[in-house]
């Protein structure tokens, strides 16, 4: 059940369907322990590559740092080098948004400065574009070949169920369909089709009361709820196997496939991030995280299949991921299996508070089960001790609400006045 500290008269779970128009960072930080300076991100190859725990992303410091070989790499006598901090690409970004005529002050060398930099910017921007389509393509490719050696095996997990008797038949936990779905849902005229949910035709309102029954809220703002059914769970792994198995042999090696976590909608399984976003985490995300979030209602999804194994493979290359916060306003994260010691996730605070970096609390993944957190709240993954771990991972984003009204920084500390360059009072 929901704890003592649970914002119970916020949070339910009857389902009011009402037609409606359709709707569409990770930042390291230091573990607990002190790792040794050459197993730290960055300072060695291992910690990205297999067996290593890093979260894709550039190397980081932190404190105060020493920008004389900025300086010294900037042949500018003033000392403007966008390509090289971003603090002077944003400031020049905000002066171009905000005064006509922003460069008339400017000498020539810092506007080729910031005409260079904005143009790394774009190489960098099509070059990743290119890489994704070309990987996308390749990915299609193989599912196509695996579908062609096995399709009967494969085929009705890739196709989206059609009515509701599927669903629970094969996709959702019972409790989670008797609680979620039935109830309401066939008791109404006119209900819903699984379709119509799935292509956001309708939109999902919880009624705040019933939803203590169904949550347990394992800590401040860390929930879990029953969602996916153990042999569905097993479905999606087995099938994810088999993707990252033959993206190991020659004919695919090209793709990489070990270096990322398993996209679904490239895959052919975006039915399954539709039905949680949807069904599930839109809209108990709007109670949930109504007050210590304000977030606006999320309109963007990505969902992603991660591997860990103790005995890392270029496949299933992690062992840990260390701490680090989300590129997401909220996180849904399922167990997939399967059976495994270790693996547990550690939560450590919400960034922006006095508790960031604190060790709050541990818990196990369980098959089928989702934990729901903010984005911002620090986590990591322990040690896979022994066995392989495979979790289905969500993030969802409010690009309509704070992404649209908070700065990089306000929004990564989810700073809560007025002041930010990017909200109502400066535009």
């Amino acid at each position: 059940m929901i704890g003592s500290y649970s914002r119970q008269n916020r949070i339910g779970l009857f389902f009011v369907f009402v037609a409606t128009s359709k709707v569409g960072a990770k930042v390291p930080t230091s573990r607990k322990r002190v790792l040794p300076q050459t197993d730290m991100p960055g300072n060695s190859d291992a910690w990205n590559g297999i067996g290593g725990g890093a979260v894709n992303e550039k190397v980081r410091t932190q404190g105060s740092q020493d920008g004389t070989k900025d300086l010294l790499d900037n042949p500018n006598s003033s000392g403007f080098n966008p390509s090289n901090s971003r603090a002077h690409l944003f400031h020049a970004l905000e002066g171009l948004d905000r005064y006509p005529n922003y460069l008339a002050r400017w000498n020539e060398s810092d506007i080729n400065c910031l005409e260079n930099a904005l143009e790394e910017v774009l190489v960098k921007v099509c070059e990743q574009k290119r890489s994704i389509l070309d990987q996308k393509k390749g990915i299609q490719a193989l599912v196509g070949e695996l579908l062609e050696a096995d399709g009967d095996r494969w085929r009705n997990l890739l196709r989206p169920p059609t009515n509701w008797s599927e669903m629970q038949d094969g996709v959702l936990d019972s409790k989670a369909y008797c609680t979620i779905i039935a109830p309401r849902l066939f008791t109404q005229a006119t209900p819903p089709t699984v379709r119509q949910i799935l292509a956001a035709e309708v939109e999902i309102e919880l009624d705040v009361g019933q939803l203590t029954c169904l949550m347990n809220e394992e800590m401040y703002d860390v929930y879990s709820l029953s969602i996916l059914s153990e042999s569905f769970c097993g479905r999606v792994r087995e099938f994810v196997s088999e993707v990252s198995r033959l993206g190991q042999t020659e004919k695919y090696a090209n793709l990489q496939m070990g270096r990322r976590p398993i996209d679904l909608d490239t895959i052919g399984l975006g039915w399954i991030n539709d039905l949680l976003f949807y069904l599930i985490l839109r809209p108990i995300s709007r109670h949930l995280f109504e007050s210590s979030e304000s977030f606006g209602d999320l309109n963007w999804r990505q969902g992603y299949v991660a591997a860990y194994s103790a005995n890392p493979t270029e496949g299933r290359p992690r062992a840990q991921l260390i701490t680090h916060t989300d590129d997401s306003e909220v996180t849904l994260n399922i167990g997939l299996g399967e059976n495994f010691t270790g693996g547990a996730i550690e939560f450590r605070g919400l960034r922006g508070t006095p508790e960031a970096g604190k060790l709050i609390g541990t818990i196990q993944p369980r098959v089928g089960v989702a934990l729901i957190h903010a984005g911002r709240h620090f986590h990591d993954v322990t040690t896979v001790t022994s066995g392989d771990r495979f979790a289905l991972v969500m993030w969802a984003r409010s690009w309509g609400g704070i992404r649209q009204q908070a700065c990089p920084c306000c929004w990564l500390n989810r700073r809560k006045d007025d002041h930010c360059v990017c909200g109502p009072s400066w535009n």
